[in-house]
């Protein structure tokens, strides 16, 4: 018997309903929850290159020097944030595919204004989720916001944001708390972030890398602070105090610690711009050109204390450290070297205007060395 050609219409828009529905089902999904997550990865991370251990072994029993007053004992727990309210951000700039040069407008401090506790670091009130392990990030763009990290954060995507999170370096793995060190993780932006090491270890660093900006954030109780091994980078209006510093550090052959606020192994277009170093033994700025050639850098609006010379340049048999411009910071009176805010080479040219020292006001001269 036939079948009406309405009833075939009709069972034929039935099919096709249901198939339109099955089609949504697989392709809709549950809603996107639009939280950040962190990627996790528990393997072991790739070795950073400053010059201090690149396995994941023991840590060798040390312990800090206390021959300094600005060195932490080992036995001092992590620090208590003041609970004044946080300022915004001084500054607002993003590294991205062009990276800032000298001449774009960085703002900065006035002299009286160095960051600290009040507009570094996590917020007070931010809520963070605790976080066990290392996190690596191989997702281009991906933002980590509000963590309590035990352990390292490798970045190994383009355009990565880290920020309001806390980090807790494990001192049996001596590396750098956070890291682009690679050749895929330019663009990284830090952000209010805390680094320090969960105790008293050598070799434990805070951030490590290259084509990064680290901004607002508290980096403390760590051997180097900052470790820049490459170009575009723009590190201001940081805290960098109380580096860790040991007689004896299995790391320098058993001589004392090289520890620094900021130490720059290769690259350029550099800017360090209002910041405040209290706490380095070594140095507050190492210029080493440990790895390759240093040609670009600027040093401005900070206040910088610490260090045998606060400010300290080596060539390492590569030549002249070209484009190196130091100008408008004020020096603490600090330095284990009476005196000695900025040493440099001979060779190396350092074009400064406007260092001060902070207790007079009076101008910083160059020593030679």
């Amino acid at each position: 018997m036939a079948v009406p050609s309405t009833i075939l219409l009709g069972i034929s828009a039935v099919v096709t309903a249901v198939a339109l529905g099955s089609t949504y089902a697989l392709t809709a999904g549950s809603t996107e929850d639009r939280a950040p997550h962190a990627e996790r990865n528990y393997g072991e991370l790739p070795p950073d290159d400053f010059g201090g251990p690149v396995t994941l072994s023991q840590s060798p029993s040390v312990s800090p020097s206390t021959s300094s007053t600005r060195i932490p004992s080992p036995s001092a727990g992590p620090k208590k944030r003041s609970t004044e309210a946080a300022e915004p951000n001084r500054s607002g700039d993003r590294l991205g595919s062009s990276a800032p040069v000298e001449a774009d407008p960085l703002s900065s401090p006035p002299a009286q204004d160095h960051p600290g506790s009040g507009d570094t670091g996590v917020p007070p009130k931010k809520k963070l989720r605790v976080h066990r392990g290392d996190l690596v990030i191989r997702t281009p763009g991906k933002v980590i916001d509000g963590l309590e990290v035990h352990g390292r954060i490798n970045v190994e995507a383009p355009n990565v944001t880290i920020r309001n999170t806390k980090v807790i370096v494990p001192t049996s793995s001596e590396t750098a708390g956070i890291s682009n060190n690679n050749d895929n993780g330019a663009g990284m932006l830090v952000s209010n972030v805390e680094v320090l090491a969960e105790n008293a270890a050598p070799g434990v660093n805070g951030v490590v890398g290259h084509d990064f900006t680290l901004q607002s954030s508290e980096i403390h109780h760590v051997t180097d602070q900052v470790h820049i091994t490459g170009s575009n980078v723009i590190v201001r209006d940081n805290w960098f105090h109380d580096n860790y510093h040991f007689e004896s550090d299995p790391y320098q052959d058993g001589g004392a610690s090289h520890d620094d606020s900021i130490q720059i192994i290769g690259g350029g277009n550099i800017t360090i711009a209002g910041n405040r170093f209290t706490g380095a033994y070594n140095a507050g700025v190492m210029i080493t050109q440990s790895i390759r050639d240093v040609d670009g850098v600027t040093i401005r609006d900070n206040l910088l204390g610490g260090g045998g010379c606060t400010v300290n340049i080596s060539e390492k048999g590569r030549g002249p450290v070209d484009g190196l411009v130091i100008r408008d910071n004020r020096f603490l009176s600090d330095q284990r070297i009476d005196g000695c805010a900025i040493i440099h080479p001979s060779t190396t040219k350092v074009t400064h205007s406007g260092n001060v020292w902070d207790d007079t006001g009076r101008p910083v001269a160059l020593s030679r060395g």
